[in-house]
């Protein structure tokens, strides 16, 4: 016999005694126990049932005449329910028609027949040999579900896309036997799989970001530059604010339109708009309008470069990203990379210290708006979410341009003020659009260093527009702005990404 042989048939195993009998009762229960099993004695078939749905059991040791509910009945209820069945049966009886009785009882699913006087001998036998059955077949079918489970893995895989917990492999993993070592392999490879996708979702994200930082960075910084050309041609700010909110919404909503159709917009998402359409629809591009008559737009741009500090601070402090010594260094190296150029092109003479100190609620006016993008409703897209939003804001700001008599008509012919306007709403369009694809792909703390690309592309513009000119010092920031990018790099995955494997056969 092999040690797993023996511990089957000497291991210590739950029995259930049903008998209506006392004395019978106690009598078969003792002789149990001296074999080493626990014992539970019960007085009838329905308290037999009843216990046995509450708890678990080896092997029951069934009497045959009973009461109200017989051994027969017993084993046909059994024999029905899903999670009895499989439990062994020994029935005991000292019915006069012994083979009848024996053979009634196997036919209704009984393991074997023991007589009232019984031998302790046969009854150890007997049991011993009913348990080892019963512990062989729980072994058969445990095996089967953990190739069922193992099956069903490979399947999720070659289905769609998955997550390693969504294979629950961890219990088929931990036999010790060629199953557990073929779930391991499994398991591992599935694992290596997802990590190594997870990896090459960082390196698109980053570079995808990377373009995005740029290209919204740059779009943005053209509003400074715009502002002080408004200011110098006198152009109202409450009327180009809300002119230009309303060529950014219907830019927007015509190519949400004709993209996707008419948006489906649901009442919560209004609180959302609105807060987004007052914060900057109408406070930031008034001020910025407002800021650029009084300071230049390349200092402006440079006091911007502060927004990546005040993002990263902001969404630490709520939770949305966890900060990082590597991300600090990142917004360190551009911050300090476009301080550099601050500090050596100065201020100069026609800055005033209190606009100066104005223009720094711009930034933070900015970090406000990159967090609260982190909650836009997923449901709608980028651009309807921008056109609703400076539509909007144009009706928000419409009441106080005409209160201030700020609100001109755009004239026929299309002068300056036409093209300052035009281009303003445009640009801040695409830019938000830019932006908001930027939080989504990449998260907020990265997304913030498109103060950097704002802030060189603000330079750019006012030596562009206005003339302003900056030393080449500010074009060498730029590598360290770009290197700064890789050090923060977008934020993670989260335990919800999930990956699709190509398989071949499936086109």
């Amino acid at each position: 016999m092999t040690d797993q042989a023996h511990h089957e048939t000497t291991a210590p195993a739950s029995v259930l005694i049903v008998d209506d009998s006392r004395v019978s009762g106690r009598k078969l229960a003792k002789a149990v126990t001296a074999l080493g099993h626990r014992t539970e004695l019960v007085s009838g078939g329905t308290e037999a049932l009843g216990i046995l749905g509450e708890m678990p059991f080896d092997i029951v040791l069934l009497d045959i005449v009973m009461p109200e509910m017989d051994g027969y009945a017993v084993l046909i209820a059994m024999k029905a329910d899903v999670a009895l069945r499989e439990i062994p049966v020994i029935v005991v009886s000292s019915l006069d028609d012994e083979i009848e009785s024996v053979a009634r009882s196997i036919e209704l699913g009984a393991e074997d027949f023991l007589p009232k006087n019984f031998e302790p001998a046969i009854l150890r036998a007997r049991m011993n040999a009913s348990l080892a059955r019963k512990r062989f077949r729980d072994r058969e079918l445990d095996y089967l579900r953990d190739i069922d489970t193992l099956t069903e893995a490979a399947q999720v895989i070659e289905g769609g896309a998955f997550h390693p917990t969504e294979l629950n492999l961890a219990s088929v993993a931990a036999r010790d036997d060629p199953l557990g070592r073929l779930a391991k392999i499994f398991r591992s490879l599935a694992e290596e799989i997802y990590d190594r996708e997870r990896r090459a979702d960082l390196t698109v994200r980053t570079l995808r970001g990377t373009l995005l930082v740029i290209a919204a960075g740059s779009i943005f910084g053209i509003a400074p530059a715009l502002g002080r050309l408004a200011s110098a041609r006198e152009i109202p700010p409450l009327g180009l604010a809300f002119w230009s909110a309303v060529v950014a919404a219907i830019l927007c909503l015509s190519f949400s339109i004709g993209r996707s159709g008419l948006p489906r917009l649901k009442l919560r998402d209004l609180r959302f708009l609105t807060l987004w359409a007052l914060l900057l629809g109408c406070l930031y591009q008034l001020l910025t309008v407002v800021i650029a008559a009084h300071v230049e737009a390349s200092l402006i741009a440079m006091i911007g470069s502060s927004r990546g500090f005040m993002v990263f601070l902001l969404a630490a402090l709520l939770a949305l990203e966890r900060p990082s010594l590597q991300r600090f260094s990142g917004l360190g190296l551009g911050f300090a990379a476009v301080a550099v150029v601050l500090l050596v092109q100065g201020t100069g003479e026609d800055n005033d210290l209190l606009w100066i100190a104005c223009a720094l609620v711009l930034p933070f006016l900015l970090s406000l708006h990159t967090l609260l993008m982190s909650w836009r409703p997923r449901h709608l897209g980028a651009a309807t979410t921008v056109g609703i939003m400076m539509a909007l804001s144009a009706l928000f700001l419409l009441p106080f341009a005409v209160a201030q008599n700020a609100l001109f008509l755009p004239s026929l012919s299309f002068g300056q003020r036409e093209l300052i306007t035009l281009a303003l709403g445009a640009s801040t369009a695409a830019a938000l659009v830019l932006a908001l694809d930027l939080v989504v792909t990449a998260g907020p703390v990265f997304s913030s260093q498109m103060a950097y690309s704002q802030t060189l592309a603000g330079i750019a513009w006012g030596m562009l527009l206005l003339g302003e000119r900056l030393s080449p010092l500010a074009w060498g920031a730029l590598v360290f702005v770009i290197a700064g990018f890789w050090l923060v790099k977008p934020k993670r995955a989260g335990d919800d990404f999930r990956i699709t494997l190509r398989m071949k056969g499936n086109g």
